[in-house]
């Protein structure tokens, strides 16, 4: 079930004495808070990071993807490169293993939260840290079910209770979620269900929303269709990291879908903020 965010109070001192490499590695996980990213740039492996872990033995490990969070990698995610330390001058050098070589300047804004500021890219990231046993996945995953939907190739029907056959909806039998010009977009299908990803052919396409809803493990789901600008309202509830379970808010029709093809690295990919207050203080914890 869904952790509740809450907030902790934590001592706030700064020891100034702590060498960057100690500092790094005083957490287990680094959680990168998205929505405090400041400046114009970006730096791809960070910004789509929901944590990053610096390891013993200079290895950066992160988790990139709902699917598989707090289990992939023991709950640090998967090895994305290196990285090198200068304490002297405050100085952390990681090489991604696809996108090369950055350097960051670390500040300690207090006990628990870091900058890192790329000054060659115009960003700067702020990371709250964690021990895996206080970090609690289950709240980061709802709270990114937006990107959890883009993990998949494609979402396929298996099951429908309907209510309402007349409904539009009821034809279409994949959908596919993705990133368009920085806006959050979708396909449908009415291709058949047994056939393969491939040989799908997108009917429609669209922009799509995920919302709250008063029930914590549930969500909004909102369809923009292009095409009319028509629009199809769902109660979006996860059954489990590859099934999803969709009910009409209008008509009462119920889907479950399952997704097909997961995408476990997407270069390209990136967390965008979500424009709403946010604090250093907000903390998810079990």
């Amino acid at each position: 079930m869904l952790g509740s965010c809450d907030w902790e109070h934590r001592d706030d001192t700064i020891d100034n004495t702590i060498r960057l490499t100690d500092l790094l590695q005083s957490y287990d996980l680094w959680y990168v808070d998205i929505d405090r990213t400041t400046g114009t740039g970006d730096v791809g492996f960070v910004s789509r990071a929901f944590t990053m872990s610096f390891m013993p033995g200079h290895e950066v490990y992160a988790n990139n993807n709902m699917v598989g969070l707090g289990y992939t990698g023991d709950g640090y995610g998967i090895r994305i490169g290196t990285y090198r330390v200068y304490d002297r001058d405050g100085i952390l050098s990681i090489t991604d293993d696809i996108a090369g070589t950055y350097d960051f300047e670390v500040v300690q804004i207090d006990n628990y939260t870091i900058s890192l500021t790329n000054r060659a890219q115009n960003v700067t990231y702020f990371l709250i840290g964690y021990q895996k046993n206080e970090f609690d996945y289950d709240a980061v995953f709802y709270d990114n079910v937006v990107y959890f939907l883009q993990e998949y190739e494609a979402w396929t029907k298996y099951y429908a209770d309907l209510v309402s056959p007349s409904e539009p909806f009821v034809s279409e039998n994949h959908l596919q979620f993705y990133v368009s010009a920085n806006i959050n977009s979708f396909s449908s299908s009415e291709s058949p269900v047994n056939i393969s990803v491939s040989q799908i052919f997108w009917d429609y396409s669209g922009a799509y929303v995920v919302e709250n809803t008063s029930h914590q493990n549930r969500k909004g789901l909102k369809l923009y269709y292009d095409i009319n600008n028509d629009r199809e309202e769902f109660i979006l509830k996860i059954i489990d990291d590859q099934h999803i379970r969709l009910r009409n808010i209008l008509t009462g029709n119920v889907y479950k879908l399952e997704g097909r093809g997961n995408i476990k690295y997407r270069p390209v990919a990136k967390r965008f903020k979500k424009f709403h207050k946010n604090s250093s203080r907000k903390r998810y914890l079990k």
